[in-house]
């Protein structure tokens, strides 16, 4: 697992392609949301929807390219036949979550200064960012898997991330606007956690399924 996280991390830190791209994407979703709200007394509701759609758009162009990238450059097959199907998910997932960090460290910043600062007690922000974070990287990482295999890799991932990232993103805008609001998410929180706890298992096991086939 870590061998494959190391591997995507100096693989990324030549070529930084997705890197890249998430940054640009990112940074243009929030100006492009700072200067459209420019002078404007946002609801919570829509600072919470404007913060996860921004750093969702920021996260896709790195997070969905994991192992279309292993298919476009031919090392597959050599993963199929080195790692384990856990130790392949794992590492993938490491890596994604390693990019989500390091995006998150420079879109969310940006964010408070453009948009709104971050309303509200840390600790609420916190636990929603890491299980958004996992939920998030544990959808991308296994409809990457999916759709690298197919001809139609860009549609398909679209249609496959849609479904799974629809109920994450309800349950983190309501937990975000609450937070904002000053009162602690703890159902937005529990559905987020439990969320995270049935892709961590779920995804795994999927993933086993479908990567020697």
């Amino acid at each position: 697992m870590l061998a494959i996280w190391r591997k995507d991390l100096r693989q990324e830190w030549r070529q930084r392609q997705g890197l890249t791209a998430s940054l640009l994407m990112g940074v243009a979703t929030v100006v492009g949301v700072g200067f459209a709200a420019l002078g404007q007394a946002l609801s919570s509701g829509l600072q919470a929807g404007l913060f996860w759609v921004a750093l969702l758009f920021g996260m896709l162009p790195a997070l969905a390219r994991g192992f279309i990238a292993e298919e476009e450059a031919g090392t597959a097959d050599l993963l199929r036949v080195a790692a384990r199907p856990a130790s392949v998910f794992w590492g993938k997932w490491l890596f994604h979550a390693t990019l989500y960090g390091l995006l998150s460290g420079v879109l969310i910043p940006l964010y408070g200064l453009l948009v709104a600062p971050l309303a509200g007690r840390w600790e609420s922000w916190l636990l929603l960012w890491l299980g958004g974070g996992f939920c998030m990287t544990s959808v991308l990482t296994l409809c990457s898997a999916l759709a690298a295999q197919t001809a139609v890799r860009g549609a398909l991932l679209a249609g496959l991330t849609f479904p799974l990232l629809l109920p994450l993103m309800l349950l983190l805008i309501a937990g975000t606007r609450q937070t904002i609001e000053g009162v602690f998410p703890a159902e937005p929180l529990q559905g987020v956690f439990g969320y995270a706890l049935a892709l961590g298992a779920g995804g795994a096991w999927v993933f086993e399924r479908i990567w020697r086939e």
